[in-house]
C-alpha cells in the first residue's frame, strides 16, 4: 500500500479544483476503483452546540461535503452505526432526522449498530423505508424489521454491515451469524468490504479470521487514527466518533490508498436541505414539549434567581450582570436550540429541580446562568445569611464547560472574565 498520509481539508468543499483534484489529478491507470465516504458512532452529536467558537462537526456540514464528493465517479458515502444513544425520545426524532438526511444524499450502505438496534423493530423498519433500504444488517434482524440481504453491491464492491455478533445475540437477533454472512460472500479481496460497528480489537480478531475481506472500517473513539492498521492483506481504519470529521478512502490498482480525514469546521457551509430537516427536528422537540418532560428533583433548599442576591451582595451582582452568564439563553435563540432539553440545562438556573427554570414565560428570574448555577439554590441561604452555604470554584464551571461545549476552557483564563467580590 503506498504511504499512508494524514490530512486534515476543512476547506475541501469550497474549491471545484480540490474536489477536481480527486478526480482528475491521476495517471489514467491511478484512477480510483472506487472511494469511500465515511462515517460512524454519531451518537446524537447532529450540530456543535454554538455555545463557544470555534467548534467542528455537524449533519448540515457533513452533508455539503458528501454531497459534492458523492457526484465524483464510483464514489459512495457509508455509515457504520450507532446514529443516537436511543435512550429517549429525543434520540427516536434525531435517528429520523438522520435517516431523512442520508436517504437525500443518497448514502449507499447505513450499517445498523447495537444502538440502532435498541430503538425497536418498528423503528428499524421505518428508517429502513425511509432510506430506500440502505440501513441494514448483514448478522442483525428483529421481526423482520430490516432487509433481508447478506449485502450489498456497489459498483465492483461488496459492503456488508456487522454489529459484533455478542451484542446481535444479546439484543435478541433472529438474523445470521457474522460467520454465516461472510461464508456466503462470493467476493474476496479488497472489494470486499465491511462496516464493522465494534472496536479496533473486535476488527482485528474478524480480520484474522476472515482473511479474505479487503477493507474492515470499525469505530474508534476520539480523533483520527494517525495510520491505517494492516493484518494480512485486510486494511483496517477507525472512524471518528461524533460526526467531527468525514473519512476517505480509494481503491486505486487493487489497493485502499489515500486516506484523508476532512475536518467538519466552521468554514463549512450548512448544507440546505440538511439545514432545513434540521431545524424541523428542532421544532418537532418544541412541540412534543420535550423539555418540560424532563425529570426534577425537589430538594430542601428552593431556587430564587440572581435579583434576590443583589441585596446583600451588590458588587457581585453587578459583575454577574455585566457577564455573558447573565445572558446565556439567548445564545441558544439564536441557534433555535432553546426549547433543547440538551442545551437548556447550562443556559438556565436548576432546570433539573421543581423549583428551576421552566420557560421564560413562566419563570424570566431564572433564565441565564445565574448565581445559583454555581452557588446551589439560596433560599436556604436567604433564610439564614450566617449560615455556610455552596462555594463556587472551579468543579462549579466543569459542569458545563466540557470539551464538547467548551474546547479549550482553563479555568484561570475564564474566571478572570467573571470574578467578582462579594
Amino acid at each position: 500500500m503506498k504511504k499512508f498520509r494524514r490530512t486534515i481539508e476543512a476547506s475541501l468543499f469550497l474549491s471545484p479544483i480540490l474536489i477536481g483534484f480527486f478526480a482528475v489529478n491521476r495517471l489514467p491507470s491511478e484512477q480510483p476503483e472506487a472511494v469511500l465516504l465515511f462515517t460512524g458512532d454519531i451518537r446524537g452529536y447532529l450540530a456543535p452546540c454554538g455555545c463557544a467558537k470555534p467548534q467542528i462537526g455537524g449533519v448540515k456540514r457533513l452533508a455539503s461535503i458528501v454531497r459534492a464528493l458523492i457526484k465524483n465517479p464510483n464514489t459512495y458515502y457509508v455509515d457504520i452505526g450507532n446514529w443516537t444513544k436511543a435512550e429517549n425520545r429525543q434520540d427516536q426524532l434525531k435517528a429520523e432526522a438522520l435517516a431523512e438526511i442520508f436517504a437525500d444524499l443518497p448514502a449507499t450502505v447505513l450499517n445498523v449498530g447495537s444502538y440502532d438496534a435498541r430503538l425497536g423493530a418498528d423503528y428499524l423498519r421505518a428508517l429502513s423505508e425511509t432510506t430506500g433500504g440502505a440501513f441494514f444488517s448483514s448478522n442483525f434482524q428483529k421481526e423482520g424489521a430490516l432487509p433481508q440481504e447478506i449485502g450489498k453491491k456497489a459498483g465492483t464492491l461488496f459492503i456488508q454491515g456487522f454489529m459484533p455478533q455478542a451484542e446481535a445475540d444479546s439484543l435478541g437477533s433472529e438474523g445470521k451469524k457474522i460467520e454465516e454472512a461472510i461464508r456466503a460472500s462470493e467476493t474476496k479481496g479488497p472489494r470486499y468490504v465491511v462496516l464493522f460497528a465494534g472496536s479496533q480489537k473486535e476488527a482485528e480478531a474478524l480480520a484474522k479470521e476472515h482473511p479474505q475481506i479487503g477493507l474492515i472500517l470499525y469505530l474508534q473513539k476520539g480523533d483520527p487514527p494517525e495510520k491505517p492498521l494492516k493484518i494480512g492483506s485486510t486494511i483496517l481504519v477507525g472512524t471518528p466518533d461524533r460526526m467531527r470529521y468525514l473519512g476517505r478512502i480509494e481503491l486505486v490498482n487493487g489497493e485502499w490508498t489515500n486516506l484523508r480525514f476532512i475536518e467538519l469546521s466552521a468554514e463549512v457551509q450548512d448544507d440546505k436541505i440538511a439545514s432545513r430537516i434540521y431545524d424541523s427536528y428542532l421544532q418537532r422537540v418544541s412541540e412534543e414539549k420535550l423539555l418540560e418532560q424532563l425529570p426534577r428533583k425537589s430538594g430542601s433548599a428552593k431556587y430564587v434567581g440572581s435579583n434576590k442576591c443583589a441585596t446583600c451582595h451588590v458588587n457581585a451582582y453587578r459583575e454577574w450582570k455585566k457577564s455573558k452568564h447573565a445572558d446565556a439563553l439567548p445564545t441558544l435563540e439564536k441557534t433555535k436550540n432553546d426549547r433543547d432539553p440538551e442545551c437548556v440545562g447550562c443556559h438556565v438556573v436548576g432546570l433539573d429541580d421543581i423549583s428551576g427554570f421552566r420557560s421564560k414565560k413562566e419563570t424570566p428570574h431564572l433564565a441565564g446562568v445565574g448565581c445559583e448555577n454555581c452557588h446551589g439554590p439560596a433560599s436556604a441561604h436567604i433564610a439564614r445569611p450566617t449560615a455556610p452555604y455552596g462555594k463556587a470554584g472551579e468543579e462549579s464551571c466543569l459542569t458545563c464547560h466540557i470539551p464538547d461545549h467548551s474546547p479549550g476552557f482553563d479555568f484561570k483564563t475564564y474566571w478572570e472574565k467573571i470574578k467578582h467580590g462579594m
